[in-house]
C-alpha cells in the first residue's frame, strides 16, 4: 500500500476514534490486531478471501480479537475488510500511531526486541533513543524473535539496527565475502 493510501485510511480511523473519545484505545487495539494478523498467514488469507461476504469475514474476528474491542476499532476493521485493504492493516496502524504522536508534538518509534522488556528497560531504551534522535518519542515495543537479541528501532525514516541478527548477517558477509 502506498504511504499516501495508508495515511488516508489512518486519517479516517483517527477521525472516527477521536470523535468517539477513544483514540488511545483504538490505536492500541489496531496495533495488537495487526500483529496477530501479520503473525498468522491463515487469518490474513481468510480475512482477504473475496469468496466470503464482508460480513462473514468480519465475524471471523468476532469471537477472538474483537470480542472486547471498542466499536470504533470494529468500524475501522470493517472499513479495511470492505475496501479489500486488510492486508495493509499494519501500515494503517503504524500511520495512525504516527499521526497520534504528531498530534501531541512527539515522534513515533517502533522498537523490535526478541523478548519482552521490563518497564525499567523500556524507560531506559526510550531515554536512550530520545538522546540519540533529539526528539520526544511515543514508543511501541514489538516482540519479534527474529531479532534474536538487541534492538531494531524505526523512528520516522531512520532505522537503528543493533540486533544480533544484523550482526550475524554482517559476520556471514565478511566470512563469505
Amino acid at each position: 500500500m502506498s504511504t499516501g493510501t495508508a495515511q488516508a485510511y489512518a486519517q479516517a480511523v483517527h477521525t472516527i476514534a477521536a470523535a468517539e473519545g477513544a483514540l488511545d484505545v483504538v490505536e492500541a487495539e489496531l496495533a495488537s490486531i495487526a500483529e496477530v494478523v501479520a503473525a498468522d498467514p491463515t487469518v490474513l488469507q481468510r480475512l482477504s478471501d473475496r469468496q466470503l461476504p464482508v460480513e462473514q469475514r468480519i465475524r471471523l474476528l468476532d469471537g477472538g480479537v474483537l470480542a472486547t474491542a471498542h466499536p470504533a476499532t470494529r468500524a475501522a476493521l470493517a472499513m479495511l475488510i470492505g475496501a479489500e485493504r486488510i492486508g495493509h492493516l499494519r501500515d494503517v496502524a503504524t500511520a495512525l500511531s504516527e499521526r497520534s504522536a504528531a498530534d501531541v508534538g512527539r515522534t513515533y518509534a517502533e522498537v523490535q526486541v526478541a523478548q519482552p522488556l521490563t518497564e525499567a528497560q523500556t524507560t531506559a531504551l526510550q531515554a536512550a533513543l530520545e538522546r540519540a534522535t533529539g526528539a520526544e518519542l511515543t514508543m511501541r515495543v514489538v516482540v519479534d524473535p527474529s531479532v534474536v537479541g538487541g534492538v531494531r528501532a524505526r523512528i520516522g525514516d531512520t532505522v537503528i539496527d543493533g540486533s544480533v541478527a544484523r550482526r550475524l548477517s554482517q559476520l556471514r558477509t565478511r566470512i563469505n565475502g
